[in-house]
């Protein structure tokens, strides 16, 4: 036994070792097709609402809120936002239009941690994904079930056969060199223990065997996939509870109208009519007026700007892990901070106009009552002991793979980029966001073919507000 216990040992030890608009050119009479399929659309983009999806001061007066349980807490908002949502489709009639799921995750590291900026980033994408899961199994669901049942008993208990009863066999020879190697340290720890090495050593030889056994097991196979393109984010909640502990949730909608309305868009080259009945926002202002609440934004959104144009805008942030006392080294990280937001942007556009997903989940559950007899060779001969045990199994494994690939995009451009301090955490965040237009689109196919923009048929100025703070034009237009 003592030879067992060495080589156990010995192989612990070894294993411890805001976007330009120039003016279109007047669309082909092919295109205006394509453009007239995007206006009959946006009614869809009621499912991505314009204002933002959460603000600071909300953040703030949740931290007095009294808060126990922040994981609770986001998962009861989202429920509740999804329910009322979907009553509401229920009143339009569009129930079976208009599909929503939501997800939540806790951002793994207290906020007292450097690099609490990433980790929270990495929540709303884990929570973004569990909501994407929920909508691949409604999309196409295998499944398989397999039920096992076990009765076994005997009253032949355990007994010594004659190979046990001799000599070490070579196995044993072999760990006896081990043995060498860590003798000193495990006598060592005994003592540390009060257990003579030499009352060990005398330890007697047992032998275990089932005597009984009730087994009841299931085990169930589910695997899902389907192709998610269009699904927005239209909601987000993030909460910090009394101990600090902070959760995000986040809402998906999507609809074949969304869809379609991103398949026209992404095919369109910005050959695209406005809708100057639906006038929404103009970018530049809208993250100008709203940068404290921008950390809150996540995924793409699709908004329409003062004269109906449809935008599609994406927020993506980081964090900054630097030691706020070192200038320099916030200021490099922050660099690179910008770089990995802007890259998050980029991937949100890219599964919103392409998504496939797949999910499989392996789960197990049963029960086992067992009795076991040990027998024990003593001085005395040998002694018996039986044991009877419950225990409830379970096993539950889950992966999902997601991925996306678009080529060609025109006209994404850098609309801005932020830098804010969390205002439970204290942490910077750091973030970019990108938005395409399709007027945008047209003036880089027009720039890349090397041609004059046409001119505008109209110079009569728009009623709707326009980006006022920049900065002075010392360069005359002409210049380039």
């Amino acid at each position: 036994m003592k030879t067992f216990l060495y080589g156990a040992m010995f192989l612990g030890l070894y294993a411890g070792n805001a976007v330009a608009q120039t003016p279109a050119t007047a669309p082909a009479p092919a295109q205006i097709e394509v453009a007239e399929v995007a206006a009959d659309a946006p009614d869809a983009v009621d499912d991505a609402v314009a204002a933002p999806a959460q603000t600071e001061i909300e953040i703030v007066k949740a931290v007095d809120a009294g808060i126990k349980n922040a994981h609770r807490h986001v998962s009861e908002q989202a429920e509740r936002y999804v329910s009322k949502r979907r009553q509401a489709y229920r009143q339009q009639g569009r129930a079976n239009e208009v599909f929503l799921q939501y997800g939540v995750a806790d951002i793994s590291l207290q906020s007292s941690a450097p690099d609490w900026g990433d980790a929270r980033t990495i929540a709303y994408l884990q929570a973004q994904t569990k909501a994407r899961e929920s909508l691949i199994s409604e999309l196409h669901l295998d499944v398989s079930s397999k039920v096992a049942r076990e009765s076994f008993r005997t009253n032949k208990g355990p007994e010594f056969s004659p190979e046990e009863l001799r000599s070490e066999s070579k196995m044993n020879a072999m760990m006896n060199k081990l043995v060498a190697v860590v003798d000193g340290s495990l006598n060592s720890k005994l003592v540390e223990l009060g257990v003579d090495p030499n009352d060990f050593e005398a330890a007697p030889k047992s032998k275990r065997k089932v005597m009984m056994r009730k087994a009841m097991m299931r085990e169930t196979e589910t695997r899902a996939r389907g192709e998610i393109s269009g699904a927005m984010i239209v909601k987000t909640f993030e909460v910090t509870d009394d101990n600090g502990n902070t959760s995000v949730a986040v809402v998906l909608s999507t609809s074949n109208k969304m869809k379609n309305l991103l398949a026209s868009l992404q095919s369109s080259k910005g050959q695209v009519v406005p809708k100057p009945e639906k006038p929404g926002v103009n970018l530049d202002n809208f993250l100008e007026a709203n940068k404290p609440n921008l950390m809150y934004e996540y995924g793409v959104k699709m908004l329409r700007d003062e004269q109906g144009y449809p935008m599609l805008v994406s927020f993506g942030m980081a964090g900054n892990d630097c030691n706020p006392v070192d200038y320099e080294e916030c200021n490099d990280n922050r660099d690179f901070a910008f770089i990995e937001a802007q890259q998050e942007a980029y991937a949100h556009i890219s599964e919103a106009y392409n998504l496939y997903g797949s999910m499989k989940t392996n789960t197990s559950k049963g029960s086992q009552r067992e009795k076991v007899a040990t027998l024990t060779k003593t001085e005395g001969g040998e002694d018996t002991v039986a044991a009877t045990t419950t225990k409830l199994l379970k096993e539950t494994r889950q992966m999902s793979q997601m991925s996306s690939s678009v080529e060609g995009l025109v006209g994404l451009s850098v609309a801005k980029r932020w830098t804010h301090t969390h205002p439970t955490s204290g942490r910077e965040v750091n973030g970019v966001v990108v938005a395409w237009h399709p007027q945008k689109e047209q003036a880089m196919r027009t720039f890349k073919a090397g041609k004059s923009p046409a001119k505008p048929a109209s110079q009569q100025p728009q009623n709707s507000g326009s980006n006022q703070g920049a900065s002075m034009d010392l360069m005359d237009i002409s210049d380039f």
